[in-house]
């Protein structure tokens, strides 16, 4: 069944834009006036109510919090109808954003997104549980637990955090170098990691070998480096690291190894090595996705 999403886009070509990233079986594209300032915040209500889509996409008013006002009232109504934001007027800032991530909304994006970016948003905002006051959504059933409030708020906090997560992968932080090196003999893997690292707006550069991959990173210098353990000739991403790290002192980037034996973790994160984290293959999306946000706002650079 397809899911209604009504584009409430100021910008003509912005518009058309979302709409046919989003133009296929799976979504059912409407449009709508936008909101543009605090007084048409009744009107833009009015009209989400009267359409009543699955998500609806708006540009961000930030003034008087009126785009937040919308969200609010449909929260405040049990709403099946889940929204995200878009920065089109370049009004938001990080408490703007906190308050609507807290306030429930699915996403914030940039309105520079990806196709891929939106397209993966869109989905996992209508697919993932979506946070009332007080109560839980869980795909089309309304659970309600009196008297389980802790529980409740665990979930809340999980929720936002996803949210939160959604935000730092889909927007550009210019103030952030997002080039990466993904290293491994595998052109499966290789490609996989590639694939999904631009998905989620990294610039990414391959190796398959340690000399061609140590000669990329000194050229291109980029901040994150992402290597198999196992590599050819029974050399391992730990002395991929160390020629990065201790021979040609190339210290500003993130190493990480990624390994299928979780018993290898005590001797790949040894101190003098100079990985900076191991990640065991296959990963859960979600944690893949916490360590590309962390990544993305700069808390491991």
């Amino acid at each position: 069944m397809s899911a209604s999403v009504l584009l409430l886009i100021d910008n003509e070509g912005l518009r058309a834009k979302l709409s046919g990233y989003l133009t296929g079986d799976r979504y059912v594209v409407s449009e709508g006036p936008s909101l543009k300032s605090s007084a048409e915040v009744e009107a833009t209500i009015a009209h989400i109510a009267s359409v009543n889509p699955d998500l609806a996409i708006m540009d961000y008013v930030g003034e008087d919090e009126a785009s937040v006002k919308v969200l609010q009232h449909f929260a405040d109504q049990d709403r099946r109808t889940d929204f995200i934001f878009v920065d089109s007027y370049l009004q938001s800032d990080r408490d703007k954003i906190m308050l609507a991530f807290n306030e429930g909304v699915g996403a914030f994006l940039s309105p520079d997104i990806s196709s891929v970016g939106l397209v993966n948003y869109v989905a996992r905002v209508l697919s993932g549980p979506c946070r009332f006051r007080g109560d839980y959504l869980d795909d089309d059933s309304r659970v309600s637990r009196p008297g389980d409030e802790s529980l409740s708020r665990v979930r809340s906090k999980l929720d936002g955090a996803q949210k939160l997560i959604a935000y730092l992968l889909s927007t550009p932080l210019t103030a952030q170098p997002r080039k990466t090196l993904v290293l491994s003999d595998s052109p499966y893997q290789r490609e996989l990691l590639k694939k999904y690292l631009e998905d989620h707006n990294f610039v990414v550069l391959t190796a398959s070998n340690i000399d061609d991959a140590v000669a990329l990173t000194l050229a291109e210098k980029p901040r994150v480096v992402i290597s198999d353990y196992a590599l050819e000739e029974g050399k391992t991403g730990v002395d991929f690291c160390q020629t990065l790290k201790l021979v040609h002192k190339y210290n500003p980037c993130y190493f990480v190894v990624c390994t299928a034996n979780m018993d290898k973790f005590s001797a790949i994160m040894t101190p003098g090595n100079g990985v900076d984290d191991c990640v065991l293959k296959p990963s859960p999306t979600s944690s893949l996705n916490e360590f590309l946000a962390s990544v993305s706002a700069g808390l491991l650079l």
